[in-house]
């Protein structure tokens, strides 16, 4: 039963509350991050930051986010997803990778097929575009999706 962990580079400066006690994060269990009722963004690894930062973008607009962190993919915690996903109807799935074959599309699938009755809006992805992925330092700041870019695309779906 091997166990893959992977850690992003850039969340080596993340400052944030870590338990005195030894703890462990269960699998197949996620967690929502923030509560809403307008519009639910799933966030993957790196991208729930940004996906919070967006979150407050749209509370100051009035819109209320549901931010929710998967946290494992393998297993994937479907029945929240699609709980909170049933009770809001409105989905922005943010993740770094490209928009084909990725964790944010088998998501979006996911929604598609088990709970597509319920949506309000089509579902939007906030992703890196479909090109390989930039070495410079500029372009790469261009190319991984922004809190601004998850706000826009939220706004698209929620009528107000």
């Amino acid at each position: 039963d091997p166990v893959i962990f992977l850690e992003h580079k850039m969340l080596y400066d993340t400052v944030g509350e870590v338990p005195d006690a030894s703890y462990t994060i269960p699998f197949g269990e996620a967690r929502v991050v923030r509560d809403g009722k307008d519009v639910l963004i799933v966030a993957i690894g790196r991208m729930v930051g940004v996906a919070e930062e967006a979150a407050r973008q749209l509370a100051a607009d009035g819109i209320s986010a549901c931010v929710v962190d998967p946290r494992t993919t393998s297993p994937l915690d479907e029945e929240t997803l699609l709980d909170v996903a049933e009770g809001i109807g409105r989905i922005v799935i943010v993740d770094e990778a490209n928009p084909r074959c990725s964790v944010a599309t088998d998501i979006s699938a996911l929604f598609a097929d088990k709970c597509f009755d319920a949506l309000k809006a089509p579902i939007k992805l906030v992703t890196a575009p479909h090109t390989p992925v930039p070495y410079a330092p500029n372009l790469e700041d261009v190319y991984v999706p922004t809190p601004d870019a998850v706000a826009k695309a939220a706004r698209s779906i929620v009528k107000r």
